[in-house]
């Protein structure tokens, strides 16, 4: 298949959300900045290869796909354009993107001496093409989107082992929004529930008890209690 790859999900997760990072920046730098090409499989590598060669058209690239010689090949590289028609590949615009792609710890082609490549970007985890070859992978990443929604999952999972949560596709992968009041009761019961001294402020607050540090130190006494009772019963009936 020598068709042309922009999808940035084909990126190995790291890879992708580097580029995805770059993406950002351009915009808040008011650079309109797309994917120009992720993945390349054989075919499209040495059709490409081809160009200047056997087929018409300056030469694009050194890397022959036949001999996965190219960090494209791997998921580890993609490549950039401006989106403006008639300066896809304006070289000043290039090179302000290339720093951009530098900061956030990419490989920019534009650096390289022996051919530069000012679209292009790679991440390769310190791997050598012969290395990739010899079978040696890039290590398993799980991307920050990726850690943040099993973080969330887990959270939801122990509230409800907690029974504040009841239902759990009700609140994962997304929240239900119109049950957050509900929900926002249940966890502040369940705080006070754990916490002896928030739940005598909360009673002195309301005018319950009023001796805070005898109740904080369990020193009251059987009338004590019995003033609670009746002054508790008196504010519930006044609801």
């Amino acid at each position: 298949m020598i068709e042309m790859c922009r999808d940035i999900n084909e990126l190995h997760p790291k890879v992708k959300e580097l580029a995805e990072a770059l993406l950002e920046l351009c915009k808040r730098e008011g650079l309109n900045i797309k994917i120009g090409e992720t993945y390349r499989t054989v075919e499209r590598q040495d059709y490409l290869y081809e160009q200047g060669r056997t087929r018409p058209g300056n030469i694009v690239t050194n890397a022959r796909g036949s001999s996965m010689s190219s960090y494209h090949q791997w998921r580890l590289a993609f490549d950039i354009y401006q989106n403006i028609k008639g300066a896809e590949y304006d070289s000043n615009i290039l090179k302000r993107v290339g720093k951009l792609g530098q900061s956030i710890g990419l490989e920019w082609g534009g650096s390289w001496s022996s051919f530069s490549d000012t679209p292009h970007f790679q991440y390769t985890f310190g791997l050598s093409i012969k290395d990739l070859n010899l079978g040696k992978k890039p290590p398993e990443y799980i991307s920050t989107v990726e850690k943040i929604d099993q973080e969330y999952e887990k959270a939801v999972n122990t509230l409800i082992e907690k029974q504040i949560i009841n239902i759990k596709n009700a609140w994962y992968p997304q929240p239900t929004v119109r049950y957050t009041a509900q929900l926002v009761e249940k966890i502040s019961l369940e705080l006070i529930k754990l916490d002896y001294d928030l739940q005598i402020k909360i009673l002195n607050n309301k005018g319950i008890v009023i001796e805070v540090e005898k109740w904080k130190k369990q020193e009251y006494k059987e009338e004590d209690i019995k003033a609670l009772i009746k002054k508790v019963a008196v504010y519930l009936t006044k609801q």
